[in-house]
C-alpha cells in the first residue's frame, strides 16, 4: 500500500510482531481503523477478524479493501475439496501469495485499482506507482528463476507451509513437518516421526520461523543433525528499514544457497 501511495497517503500498519494467524486486534487498533478513510487486509481467510468489519454499525465512513480479492488462488495441497453450503469457498485456498514476488505485483495492480476508485484525481499516480512496483518484483522473480533453474535439488522442508506460491513460481517443492508448532518442544512420538520423515528425504537442513523458540530449534538439531535455517514468512514486522522486496529477496538467496549445498 505504501508503494502503490507513495506520499499522497499517511499510511500505517495495524500489526504484530508475533504474527499474523493468532492475531487479534485491540479496541484501539479497531478504533484506529474506523476513523481512516480506508483499511485495506490481504485476506478474509487470514485476516478472519477483518472480514467481520462492519463500518456501517460504527456509522464510519472508512472504505473496507481486501487487496487479494480477484487474484489467481491455488488450494492448499492435500486440501482439494470443494465447499459445502455455508462455508466461504475462499478457506479452501492458500492465501499465502505475498511470498511470490509475481503474486505481489498483482496485488499491488488490484491496490492501485481500489486505491484509484476512492480517489480517482490521483489515478494515474497510484497506477503508475504500481506498475514501478510490479517491474521492481518481476526483475526480482526473473533474477531467480535463472538461480533457481540451475540447482539440481529442488525440494525445500519448512517447519510452517507458507511457501506453497514462491515453490510452483520456481519450479521447487516444499516439503512440510506438520504438527511442530514455532513455541513448543515436539513430543517424543512426534520427534521419531521427525527422524524418519528426515531419514527418508534425506534431509540437510529444516527451514524455522524468525519466531521458533530455541528450545524447539536445539531440540530438532540434537535429535536429527540437521542444520535449522530461518526463512520468514514475512507474517510479523521483520524489524528492519530493508523495503518489502529486499526482505522476499533475502528469503531467496537464503533458500538459493542451502539447495546450493
Amino acid at each position: 500500500v505504501k508503494e502503490v501511495s507513495g506520499d499522497l497517503n499517511d499510511v500505517r500498519m495495524i500489526q504484530s510482531g508475533a504474527g499474523i494467524h493468532e492475531f487479534e486486534p485491540s479496541a484501539s487498533d479497531v478504533a484506529a481503523i474506523y476513523e481512516a478513510d480506508v483499511f485495506v487486509y490481504h485476506s478474509r481467510t487470514l485476516e478472519s477478524w477483518a472480514g467481520g468489519l462492519d463500518p456501517s454499525l460504527q456509522k464510519s465512513k472508512v472504505a473496507v479493501v481486501e487487496a487479494s480479492n480477484g487474484m489467481q488462488l491455488d488450494k492448499v495441497a492435500g486440501e482439494e475439496v470443494s465447499a459445502e453450503e455455508g462455508i466461504d469457498e475462499k478457506t479452501l485456498y492458500d492465501p499465502h501469495t505475498w511470498l511470490d514476488p509475481e503474486k505481489v505485483a498483482e496485488e499491488a495492480q488490484l491496490i492501485a485499482q481500489e486505491l484509484s476508485k476512492l480517489d480517482s484525481k490521483n489515478a494515474d499516480t497510484y497506477q503508475k506507482n504500481a506498475q514501478k512496483f510490479a517491474e521492481k518484483a518481476k526483475a526480482l522473480s526473473q533474477k531467480y528463476q535463472g538461480v533457481f533453474s540451475g540447482l539440481v535439488e529442488k525440494t525445500f522442508v519448512t517447519q510452517h507451509t507458507a511457501f506453497s506460491y514462491l515453490a510452483k513460481r520456481f519450479g521447487l517443492k516444499q516439503l512440510g513437518i506438520s504438527g511442530i508448532s514455532p513455541d513448543q518442544e515436539p513430543s517424543p512420538r512426534q520427534l521419531t516421526e521427525l527422524q524418519d520423515f528426515i531419514k527418508t528425504y534425506k534431509v540437510k537442513t529444516i527451514f524455522v520461523e524468525s519466531n521458533a523458540s530455541s528450545k524447539l530449534a536445539e531440540t530438532l538439531k540434537k535429535a536429527t543433525g540437521v542444520n535449522l535455517k530461518v526463512l520468514n514468512p514475512l507474517e510479523a514486522d521483520p524489524e528492519n528499514d530493508k523495503t518489502y522486496l529486499e526482505n522476499l529477496e533475502d528469503n531467496l538467496e537464503i533458500l538459493a544457497k542451502e539447495l546450493k549445498h
